[in-house]
């Protein structure tokens, strides 16, 4: 009885190990907000996490993202700084199929306003600023 018992045990057990690496993700989808690249996904039952790894138009990997998931829903961020195309590739954290989708972000980066002569006139206050400083604790002296 016991040898039947670990015969069943180890042909079981690999099938069940071998049936919880092959989960896919069966959703991705992918949006943008300037710099915000948000993702939001489905896995099959069973799952408990998900890695998502973000590439950009030259394929190198860029950013990496693990979260868990909860009744078989994942989401997250990545955050860009330049306008690129950018692919996101989730998967099972244990193995399984890859998911890809590509987005396109434009304005990641955008002016900020910025000019050299806010900083001149900053600068210009404070050495007037400290030269009236100065005058004052001369004569307090």
């Amino acid at each position: 009885m016991k040898k039947v018992l670990l015969a069943l045990l180890l042909i079981v057990l690999p099938v069940t190990v071998f049936a919880a690496e092959n989960l896919s993700v069966t959703k991705l989808e992918l949006t943008n907000d300037k710099q915000v690249i948000t993702f939001k996904g489905e896995m099959e039952d069973g799952s408990l996490a998900v890695m998502c790894k973000l590439y950009n138009s030259k394929d190198e990997e860029v950013d990496l993202y693990s979260t868990d998931v909860t009744a078989n829903k994942f989401e997250g961020t990545f955050t860009v700084d330049k306008n690129d195309t950018y692919k996101v590739s989730c998967a099972n954290y244990e193995g399984g199929e890859i998911k890809s989708e590509t987005i396109v972000v434009k304005n990641a980066n955008p002016k900020t306003g910025d000019s050299i002569y806010l900083y001149l006139t900053i600068g210009f206050i404070s050495i007037i600023a400290i030269i009236g400083c100065t005058k004052f604790f001369k004569k307090e002296k």
